[in-house]
């Protein structure tokens, strides 16, 4: 496995051109920002963000001036995309009538499978504080890191994560009502 210096080698090598650099790059960020695009946008369009993640990044890394800043930088790049498509394909609104349609028809879940309900909930957030719940809980970043991947203060992403948290809750207590 590569640790943080073997990433921004990797980065120099490929801004000077090297290709299989770049195909190793892929494949060691690939499982990270395939869990985070298909949180954001969903399994039906994560392919399509992935692809448009890596084109992205081929095209933009010669102007990383900090090789060492790669995850946050194509975590920002992610993030943009993502929100891309959300507004293309209105998911947004697709995912609050699927959610209070299941809502109305599924029971309280098994102990196993509470976690994977839980993750299924943050669907239904509002993708703004959906980015970073998924940024700081599940990729582990600081609030401080979070806000500069999507380029936000970091008093709003502060109040988008209470938001987040705040919409969980009430899920789940509406949840646990029925």
């Amino acid at each position: 496995m590569l640790d943080g210096e073997d990433e921004t080698l990797l980065v120099m090598l490929v801004q000077n051109g090297d290709v299989a650099a770049f195909e190793r790059l892929l494949l060691r960020l690939h499982q990270p920002m395939r869990n985070y695009v298909t949180k954001m946008v969903g399994a039906a369009m994560a392919d399509d963000v992935l692809q448009e993640i890596s084109l992205q990044m081929y095209r933009q890394v010669r102007f990383l001036r900090e090789p060492k800043a790669l995850r946050p930088w194509v975590y920002r790049i992610a993030t943009r995309l993502a929100f891309l498509h959300l507004k293309r394909e209105k998911r947004w609104r697709q995912v609050e009538t699927q959610f209070r349609n299941e809502l109305s028809t599924s029971a309280l879940p098994h102990q196993e499978e509470i976690d994977s309900e839980f993750l299924g909930m943050i669907d239904h957030v509002s993708p703004a504080s959906r980015a970073v719940l998924l940024l700081h809980y599940q990729q582990n970043l600081s609030i401080e890191e979070t806000a500069t991947i999507l380029d936000i203060p970091v008093g709003t992403a502060k109040s988008r994560l209470s938001y987040g948290v705040s919409v969980l809750r009430n899920l789940v207590k509406e949840k646990q009502a029925i």
